[in-house]
């Protein structure tokens, strides 16, 4: 007996690939719309079957997880490394998870507030009223600093600049070019995008090796999350290898770093482009200071609110992919093994009977009902929703709250600004250009 028809979809893999890469979000809203929810894209990586509504995705993050597998090995392999979380499947998924999962939350988590928020201040004081400067660039550099000693454990001033230079050298250089085009990958000797992404490799790699060296049996007493990643111990008493730990430090710094940098990027902006957003929020932090304690921001609900909405208007990554492992069914329409699902986040945060005129930056949304976690999933959701998702909203609410509070801020171009392609993630065009205006006038006084 043949295998039930996938959904309906366009033709031409080519041509549909190319426009995916170009504008993913618009791509599905335009083909769900056209041939309904679910649609089948043919890509050139084999087709996908994508989903934009509720019920589809309950379907995909309900479901038993040994069911898929990851659909995103080949563009993130090399970058990554063969044991890192997202990489993973099965049994070694869940030991994984389950090893890595407790830092990220609790009063572990909580123990960094007060250094996020000296990050983010001291890269504050390096503004000058007369140099614009990218909000994107801003949180990247606080987002870069948190990694360094938050994650990775980093102290000594010395050792915090060598690991600046060589993780943002090591992200700058795996392109999306590198990302997409397999052929490229090779050394043509010695020269090209491959060979240099191997140098950045090899110099992060031994950098790694030897921070765990130096925090290896010294574990008692700090609160970083690699001091308590050698501490862990799976089932059967056995701790993650070294090459299992520098792969998920890997992981940690490609998906957390941009990821966050971006999402407080927006945030930023549309604080300032909505006087009325920027009015309230500051009349939210007025009674705790301009320099307000940390736990007291994240309990913020106005704060708060302003984070999600600026995740659900802006979703950094677009799509939440699988790939099913075993005869799946997806809102009745019945997938046979191996075939690639995705639920478009961008479509569900668009959808006018969830969010009424979506377009609008409206965080009193979030303020007025719970929204389900089929319906805002700006962290993917089911067995492999983001681990740093808890993290990046503490990281978030701090060094926003904590911005705002101490120092004030405008737009240089107080125009729409678009979301562009960058490698996996969906940024802002241009990174956000903004002005400082000074401290508050409570940091002043």
């Amino acid at each position: 007996m043949s295998p039930a028809p996938l959904p309906p979809g366009p033709h031409h893999p080519l041509l549909q690939t190319l426009l995916f890469q170009r504008d993913a979000p618009l791509f599905c809203q335009k083909r769900l719309s056209r041939y309904g929810d679910p649609f089948t894209a043919p890509l050139l990586v084999g087709n996908v079957v994508i989903t934009g509504h509720p019920d589809g995705v309950r379907d995909i993050f309900s479901a038993e997880p040994s069911l898929f597998e990851p659909f995103v090995d080949v563009p993130l392999a090399p970058a990554l490394g063969e044991h890192s979380l997202i990489l993973l499947g099965g049994a070694r998924h869940k030991r994984e998870r389950k090893l890595l999962m407790p830092p990220f939350h609790g009063e572990r988590m909580r123990a960094h507030g007060q250094l996020m928020q000296a990050i983010a201040l001291r890269a504050a004081s390096t503004l000058h009223p007369e140099h614009p400067f990218r909000a994107l660039r801003l949180t990247q550099d606080i987002s870069l600093e948190v990694i360094i000693h938050v994650v990775f454990g980093v102290e000594e001033p010395e050792r915090v600049r060598r690991f600046r230079d060589v993780m943002a050298g090591y992200l700058d250089a795996y392109t999306p070019l590198l990302m997409i085009a397999v052929p490229l990958r090779r050394s043509f000797g010695g020269l090209g995008p491959w060979a240099r992404f191997q140098r950045r490799f090899a110099a992060l790699d031994a950098l790694l090796t030897e921070q765990l060296a130096l925090r290896r049996g010294h574990e008692a007493g700090h609160t970083d999350i690699l001091s308590l990643l050698l501490s862990a111990r799976d089932e059967a008493g056995q701790p993650m290898t070294d090459e299992e730990l520098k792969d998920e430090l890997r992981t940690l710094l490609i998906a957390g770093h941009e990821t966050t940098a971006i999402g407080m990027a927006w945030a930023l902006y549309w604080t300032h482009h909505l006087p009325e957003v920027r009015r309230k929020l500051l009349e939210e932090l007025a009674p705790l200071g301009p320099v307000p304690a940390p736990e007291a921001l994240t309990r913020l609900p106005y704060l708060s609110a302003v984070c999600d909405e600026a995740l659900r208007i802006h979703p950094v990554v677009p799509l939440v992919s699988r790939r099913t492992r075993a005869p799946f069914s997806l809102r009745g329409h019945e997938l046979p093994p191996g075939t690639g699902l995705m639920a478009a986040v961008s479509v569900v945060h668009s959808n006018p009977e969830l969010y009424p005129q979506p377009e609008r930056f409206l965080p009193e949304r979030f303020l007025e009902r719970r929204f389900s976690p089929f319906e805002y999933l700006p962290f993917g959701g089911g067995a492999r929703r983001c681990i740093g998702a808890t993290f990046a909203l503490h990281e978030m609410r701090i060094v926003l709250g904590s911005l705002l509070a101490s120092h004030r801020f405008a737009l240089a171009e107080n125009g729409p600004v678009r979301p562009v392609q960058r490698s996996i993630t969906l940024g802002p065009a241009g990174g956000v250009k903004m002005r400082y205006e000074g401290p508050s006038q409570a940091a002043a006084a």
